[in-house]
């Protein structure tokens, strides 16, 4: 699972092509599809699992009505995938988001007949090597850099209708435009973006032929929206930079606009670095500058460390991966454990109950409970975090090697 995740942002055809929603249909569960299962009570948490065979990795959507007790075996169970998948779950849909030479996405949700079905013939043409639900969860919003090896190209950047799947036309910034290095002889990577309002943020940082020739400035392309049309980029050399190479979560909008950056310290970069300590900055909503009156740094206090990965909670809080030991290597995701990151108090809470573990993926979201896969040994399971009182509780086995995706479902 490491080595793929670890050519992600290389390799990986994610995204919705412009011109193909006029041919998607619903499969709705009838005679030709007798094994889509029915969803007792419409209602289903449903996950993106895999299973590691030899070099290859086999995808299932599986279902579960609580992630809290049993276990989840893809023994005649789970709706076998086409290759690799990306999921994303924005309003009634989980969609299975292809990668790797792999181009179609499906857009599964429980049916009139309490099944669980995909809308199918979306594909991809350049994809996209990340994706955000924006607009009130109306509008899909990816991103991809196209370039050659002399970091000619483009920025692009499309939308998708999520109702409507009416795939508006694609944005291309050049990508000497947004960052040009003085000698020509290297290019940059995207590691985030986020929306705030009518502006969008992305995190870059230079890279060329596997290494990045600066990682002291921490650099966020700043563009209109819906327009795209490059403002400014702006930098600030109190972090590296956020986010990683193939690790999108370095990037996230409050409630009230503002935009926090997160530098991990070193995950995903050459391990024998000198990196400055992990740490947090802040745009304030409205503004295309980092407010140089906040520097959250996340080494060096209670319960503080490298995170390495995160996801946005709500109020102000990042639920957080961090290491309790040293990194033991770029991709090193091993002796981790849960933390909830407070950005305006500029605290870190342990999770209690949480165990130490490997393989970190993003969490879903629920109310006031965050659910997140995380394998101990060789178990793999799903763990509830309880927002309000840090407290981690051990969930739901899954007899696999990963959980890519985890969302919710409501019969339409």
């Amino acid at each position: 699972m490491r080595k793929l995740k670890q050519y992600r942002s290389v390799a990986l055809a994610l995204g919705f092509a412009v011109a193909a929603s006029s041919c998607s249909k619903d499969d709705n569960g009838g005679n030709d599809r007798p094994n889509e299962p029915i969803i007792e009570g419409g209602q289903a948490y449903v996950l993106g699992v895999g299973v590691e065979a030899g070099t290859d990795y086999i995808n299932y959507i599986v279902h579960t009505k609580d992630l809290l007790n049993g276990k989840i075996s893809l023994l005649n169970n789970g709706i076998l995938q086409e290759g690799y998948r990306e999921y994303l779950n924005i309003n009634n849909y989980f969609y299975s988001i292809g990668g790797l030479g792999v181009n179609n996405v499906d857009a599964y949700y429980i049916n009139n007949e309490s099944r669980l079905t995909a809308k199918t013939g979306v594909t991809s043409n350049t994809g996209a090597e990340d994706y955000l639900s924006v607009n009130n969860d109306k509008t899909f919003l990816g991103a991809k850099l196209v370039v050659d090896d002399k970091f000619d190209g483009n920025m692009e950047f499309f939308e998708v209708d999520t109702d409507g799947y009416t795939v508006k036309e694609t944005v291309k910034v050049p990508a000497k435009d947004v960052y040009k290095d003085p000698e020509n002889k290297h290019g940059w990577r995207h590691t985030g973006m986020a929306v705030s309002g009518d502006r969008v943020y992305q995190t870059i940082f230079p890279y060329a032929n596997g290494v990045s020739p600066n990682l002291d400035t921490n650099y966020v392309a700043v563009y209109s929206y819906p327009e795209f049309e490059l403002e400014t980029v702006i930098k600030d050399d109190r972090t590296g930079p956020a986010g990683a190479p193939v690790n999108i979560s370095g990037i996230f909008t409050a409630e009230n606009g503002d935009v926090y950056t997160v530098y991990h310290g070193g995950y995903g970069f050459d391990p024998k670095g000198n990196y400055k300590e992990g740490g947090i900055l802040r745009i304030k909503a409205g503004t295309t500058e980092f407010d140089k009156g906040y520097h959250f740094k996340t080494e060096g206090i209670p319960n503080g460390g490298k995170l390495i990965k995160a996801t946005y909670i709500g109020n102000n809080k990042l639920l957080a991966h961090k290491y309790t030991a040293e990194q033991n290597g770029q991709w090193d995701q091993t002796n981790l454990t849960f933390v909830i990151v407070d950005l305006v108090a500029r605290t870190i809470t342990a999770v209690k109950d949480a165990p130490i573990y490997q393989y970190s993926e993003p969490a879903f979201v629920d109310g006031d409970k965050a659910y997140v896969p995380a394998k101990v040994g060789a178990s793999l399971h799903i763990y509830q975090i309880d927002i309000p009182t840090a407290t981690a509780t051990k969930g739901i086995e899954i007899e696999a090697s990963y959980v890519k995706g985890i969302g919710k479902l409501h019969k339409q």
